[in-house]
């Protein structure tokens, strides 16, 4: 009776194992094996992230670290193509644009140089663990020279004309000249400086402007003040006219000969061919030397506008 217990019991326990087996690899097999997959990519996708990659970036930007007291004098590239070797998750955070990578040429000094890029002495801002193993170019090409300064006059630029019958008067720039930093041979053929171009279109009154931008052509030659100020006198066009047969007389009231004369005068247009021939008058009178010198007498609207070019005869005399 015990043996035959002992067998239907084992025999019952392997049953039961049976049926758990079963149950682990047949039920719900659609679960089990979407969690199979499941683990699997993410293994993969773990394993993949760090798995050692490459990656060119194209188009970084170069800053160059010179000496104290050099500057290049030639273009060379500003930007360079760089391989970098990483995990693939961290490479694929970079990019080119948010990216500078500097180049360090302190031990350079005047002349022509040339540059190797290398991991060296190429230095980027990178994650952890990655690193440069490539650049193109390998590299460049430099025109060292001494940085001088130096003064030089500023021009001011205009574009378009003033309003009909006004023009363009005196220009004044202050200060007139700013100090020019850079390579050598580029100041030295600095010959002015320019101001940004100052539109006059149809102006008709005079420009005052507090700042305006210095321009030089060379961006290589920088000027250390960026701006100046700009007054551009525009008042109406000038004009001359000659009156001829002009009565002269003295101020003392004495004689005076000739006792008539002609006359050029110069003005804004509008005021000169407004005067009439009896509007004008020549007084002659004693200056500081004792010598007869004449003195135009005009309408009250002409006064101060108006000047004497000229008188035919040169002379006058007064009666003692």
């Amino acid at each position: 009776m015990a043996s035959r217990f002992s067998m239907t019991k084992g025999a019952g326990e392997r049953g039961a194992a049976r049926r758990w087996l079963r149950a682990l690899l047949f039920e719900d097999w659609t679960l089990k094996l979407l969690a199979m997959l499941i683990t699997l990519g993410l293994w993969y996708a773990v394993t993949t992230q760090r798995a050692p990659a490459q990656m060119r970036l194209r188009g970084v930007q170069l800053d160059l670290v010179l000496p104290e007291g050099v500057e290049i004098g030639n273009d060379p590239v500003d930007e360079v193509d760089i391989t970098l070797e990483g995990s693939q998750g961290k490479l694929a955070e970079l990019n080119a644009r948010n990216l500078v990578a500097r180049a360090d040429a302190t031990d350079l000094r005047s002349g022509d140089r040339v540059l190797r890029l290398t991991g060296g002495n190429v230095t980027m801002d990178l994650p952890e663990g990655v690193r440069i193993v490539g650049i193109t170019p390998r590299s460049l090409t430099l025109h060292l020279e001494p940085v001088i300064e130096r003064d030089v006059a500023v021009e001011a630029r205009f574009e378009g004309a003033p309003a009909e019958g006004f023009a363009r008067g005196a220009v004044q720039v202050s200060p007139p000249s700013v100090r020019v930093r850079g390579p050598a041979s580029h100041v030295a053929a600095v010959e002015r400086a320019f101001t940004e171009t100052i539109s006059l279109a149809d102006q008709r009154e005079t420009l005052v402007l507090p700042q305006v931008a210095v321009d030089i052509p060379d961006h290589k030659a920088v000027p250390l003040e960026a701006s100046v100020a700009v007054r551009v006198e525009i008042g109406e066009e000038q004009a001359e006219r000659r009156f001829t047969n002009v009565p002269v007389r003295a101020a003392s009231g004495a004689g005076v000969s000739p006792q008539a004369a002609a006359l050029t005068l110069r003005g804004p247009r509008t005021v000169v061919e407004a005067l009439r021939p009896e509007d004008v008058r020549l007084v002659v009178e004693l200056a500081e030397d004792g010598r007869p010198a004449p003195r135009l007498a005009l309408p009250q609207s002409a006064q101060g506008r108006v000047a004497l070019v000229n008188t035919a005869p040169a002379e006058f005399t007064l009666d003692r």
